[in-house]
């Protein structure tokens, strides 16, 4: 099945009842009433198995980034469920006795302003009618920060966290990715707004474009520090299918062959990326890429940022207390402050001067204290990979510069 199910699914059923084994059933593009989605199959769910349970209000983005897919997938103008489904499916989750953790995993939620400020005053009204037995989480462009009633409503509906697309700190490589909401503001300022709006924020960025300069890491780096974001989802660039980027770099001829785009086997979407010719040194850029994960991912800075983050995100407004039921979040504190990371003197201190000075945001500052138990070890693991990758480009090189040096008599031998 290719594109959105709901538009496809009953001939896909059909079909499979009929007995065909074999065929593809493609979906037209950005036609799937939303309106018309049932509500998940929550039941099935064994949710001591999960962190959290996902839904979604919308599809689409109205931003032109050229190497997402969101918008070839789900279009531009983005579809909402009604404030009614939505809250149905909330119902559900609430009815089969889920506390705790709802991420939304709209690829922009704010991408239709107009609709999410309609929805989130019911969300609060019904949070409060249930005693506010979820918090929520979820994707937002970086213009969030400009609309302080926005905040407010989402602070109100019970919203903790969010993730953002930052990219790049180059503007001039903002522009060439088509991202310009990026750049018309501090990116520094922005995140911290939304620290102070009760928003913790874990950020995306991706090294290898064109138009990087040779300073990149260093200038990432700042940024991600200055911000004190925590957890960074840094990664290499990847052209994925059916994209502005894929169209032009295969225009361009420097697309690689698909079985180099997508390897077979592999899952690791940290190095999976660079599968056209680069601009820049490839070498130049892997070196980059490992730079800023060594560094963001060392654990004394990585607890530093977690105290500066405890010393901005401000939850002393938030009327609601952690959802009562939620074993699963009390559970973790526990096991994460008696198995702290190394160094434990620095993580430990990040943990105290919150619960001193910012007690109602001390349960985030432990949640990315349990994300490092993972984070931490798994940048190790990608940077080993990526040190292969540079050490391969080095054999290629030397064997090239060994058969140039030889004498001409030899290389007819």
């Amino acid at each position: 099945m290719l594109g959105e199910a709901e538009g496809i699914i009953d001939e896909f059923v059909a079909a499979w009842e009929a007995g065909a084994r074999r065929g593809v059933f493609e979906a037209k593009k950005f036609e799937a009433d939303v309106t018309k989605s049932p509500i998940p199959r929550f039941d099935l769910l064994k949710p001591d198995r999960y962190l959290y349970v996902g839904v979604q209000f919308s599809r689409g983005c109205p931003f032109t980034c050229e190497f997402c897919d969101i918008i070839e997938l789900y279009g531009r103008v983005p579809r909402t469920k009604t404030n009614a489904q939505m809250l149905a499916e909330l119902d559900r989750l609430y009815q089969l006795g889920y506390r705790g953790h709802v991420d939304f995993v709209d690829d922009n939620l704010i991408g239709n302003k107009k609709a999410v400020k309609l929805f989130l005053p019911e969300l609060r009204g019904w949070l409060e009618a249930h005693d506010y037995p979820f918090e929520f989480t979820t994707e937002a462009s970086i213009n969030l920060a400009d609309d302080d009633a926005l905040l407010k409503l989402m602070n109100e509906a019970n919203f903790v966290g969010v993730f953002v697309g930052i990219e790049s700190p180059d503007p001039a490589t903002l522009v060439a990715m088509k991202k310009k909401q990026n750049t018309r503001r501090s990116l520094v300022e922005s995140i911290h707004k939304l620290y102070g709006a009760g928003l913790y924020v874990t950020a995306g960025f991706i090294v290898g474009f064109d138009t990087e300069k040779a300073s990149m890491a260093d200038v990432m780096l700042e940024l991600i520090e200055d911000a004190a974001i925590p957890v960074c989802m840094v990664g290499l660039l990847v052209a994925l299918p059916n994209t502005q980027l894929t169209r032009r770099l295969a225009s361009e001829g420097r697309l690689h062959p698909v079985p180099e785009m997508l390897p077979t086997g592999s899952t690791d979407q940290c190095t999976l990326g660079l599968n056209f010719e680069t601009l820049r040194p490839r070498r130049e850029i892997l070196l980059d890429y490992k730079r800023v994960l060594e560094k963001a991912y060392d654990p004394v800075a990585y607890a530093r940022r977690l105290q500066r983050l405890a010393t901005l995100l401000d939850n002393s407004g938030r009327c609601s207390a952690p959802p009562a039921g939620d074993s699963k979040r009390t559970l973790m504190m526990h096991r994460i402050m008696t198995n702290l990371p190394e160094p434990r003197e620095t993580f430990w201190r990040a943990f105290t001067e919150c619960v001193e000075n910012n007690p109602r945001s001390t349960r985030y500052i432990v949640m990315m204290l349990a994300l490092y138990l993972h984070l931490g070890p798994f940048s190790r693991y990608v940077i080993q990979q990526i040190e292969q990758k540079i050490e391969e480009l080095d054999n290629v090189s030397l064997v090239r510069h060994e058969r140039t040096d030889r004498p001409a008599a030899a290389l007819t031998l």
